[in-house]
C-alpha cells in the first residue's frame, strides 16, 4: 500500500468513528450526516481493502478470504477510529472542566500545586544526588 492509501484508510477510519461517536452521544444536528458517513465510510473501507488486497498487493486468495480480510481490517480500523475520536473527547471535555474551574480560582490553586509538585520532587532529586556522593 502506498503512503496516501493508508493515510485514507486511516483518515476513513477516523470520520466513521466521529460519526458513530456522534450517534451514540445523539447530537441532533449531525444525526443524518453521520448515519449516512458511518454507512458509506463502511463501504469505502471494505472497498478500499478488496482493491489493496487484491489489485495492489496481487494476492492469490479466493474472494471469500479476501472479503472476510477486507471486513476483518474495516472493523479495526473502525474501532482505531472510534478510541481516537473517544480519547479527543475526554481530553476536551477534561480540559474545558479544568479550564473553567481554575479560572475561577485565577489559576492559584494550580500554580500553587505545581510549585509544591515541582519543588518535592527537586528536593528528593537533591537528597538522591547527595546521598550517592
Amino acid at each position: 500500500m502506498t503512503t496516501w492509501f493508508s493515510l485514507l484508510s486511516i483518515v476513513v477510519g477516523i470520520l466513521v468513528g466521529a460519526a458513530i461517536w456522534s450517534m451514540i452521544l445523539k447530537i441532533k444536528r449531525f444525526e443524518q450526516i453521520s448515519r449516512l458517513v458511518a454507512i458509506v465510510g463502511a463501504i469505502v473501507l471494505i472497498g478500499m481493502f478488496i482493491y489493496s488486497l487484491s489489485v495492489i498487493k496481487g494476492a492469490a486468495y479466493s474472494r471469500l478470504i479476501i472479503t472476510f480480510l477486507s471486513l476483518l481490517y474495516s472493523a479495526m480500523y473502525v474501532v482505531l477510529g472510534i478510541l481516537t475520536v473517544g480519547i479527543m473527547i475526554i481530553l476536551a471535555v477534561g480540559g474545558y472542566w479544568c479550564v473553567v474551574n481554575f479560572r475561577n480560582t485565577d489559576f492559584k490553586v494550580l500554580w500553587s500545586r505545581m510549585r509544591h509538585d515541582f519543588l518535592y520532587g527537586w528536593e528528593r532529586i537533591k537528597a538522591w544526588i547527595e546521598g550517592e556522593e
